[in-house]
């Protein structure tokens, strides 16, 4: 299709849907999850383990072929924990796998496909081990992981960075860092003083935000029928 046929009511009616299998299924699986959090089917997204806390306005944009996991192993004398800060992105196939501790900043943006581990889970030579080693992971505010992206243990990814898509990173990133490949090395240094536009300032006022989109969704799905986005169903035509 080349435009959305829906007609509005259609469309508040599924984002109040998604909505409230968020409150009702999934909330709970946190440990704490903030206010205005936006789940596209939420019914794929796997929250597996204790210790998994969220702030406000979190977005994950997930599908059937996508789903977004945030995992933590969990011996009851040993539980690991993923702590995600405010206004984060989680695009489709983000994976957050916790031994120990997995921290992410305000505002980070997560491309589809990217991977945060902050432990090998086998050894080389045991691979039994119920506790596996592992090392804190740490990201920043306002930190961008791009498609396909792996970040590895024990690394510190400083405020601004940027990880470019497919990159191996096994090693710290300094603050307003760009770095690419595998392993990620440095290939372009930000200007600290920017300026930033951040997710933050995005939804610094997430109902402001809200309004300005139903708006911008009323206007563009204006003049749309139920009869004729059933049309485009099942007699699609090349204008479509």
């Amino acid at each position: 299709m080349r435009r959305d046929h829906r007609p509005y009511w259609m469309h508040r009616l599924w984002e109040d849907f998604e909505n409230a299998w968020t409150r009702r299924f999934l909330a709970s699986h946190f440990e704490a999850l903030g206010d205005h959090a936006k789940v596209v089917r939420p019914w794929n997204v796997e929250v597996f383990g204790p210790n998994v806390r969220a702030g406000h306005a979190i977005h994950i944009v997930s599908r059937r072929d996508q789903p977004v996991s945030f995992t933590v192993w969990s011996p009851k004398d040993a539980p690991g924990e993923i702590t995600i800060g405010d206004c984060c992105f989680f695009a489709g196939g983000v994976r957050l796998l916790a031994a120990g501790s997995i921290t992410i900043g305000d505002g980070a943006l997560f491309a589809k496909n990217t991977t945060i581990s902050d432990s090998d889970w086998h050894d080389l030579y045991d691979r039994i081990d119920p506790r596996p080693a592992h090392k804190p992971v740490v990201l920043g505010r306002n930190v961008w992981v791009g498609d396909g992206a792996f970040i590895g243990k024990g690394v510190t990814i400083g405020d601004n960075a940027v990880i470019a898509a497919r990159s191996v990173v096994t090693r710290d990133v300094p603050a307003n860092t760009v770095v690419a490949g595998s392993p990620a090395s440095v290939v372009k240094q930000l200007d600290p003083d920017g300026p930033f536009k951040t997710r933050m300032e995005m939804l610094g006022d997430p109902e402001g935000l809200n309004s300005f989109m139903e708006a911008a969704y009323a206007e563009a799905l204006k003049g749309n029928s139920t009869l004729g986005w059933l049309r485009t169903k099942f007699f699609p035509r090349r204008t479509d």
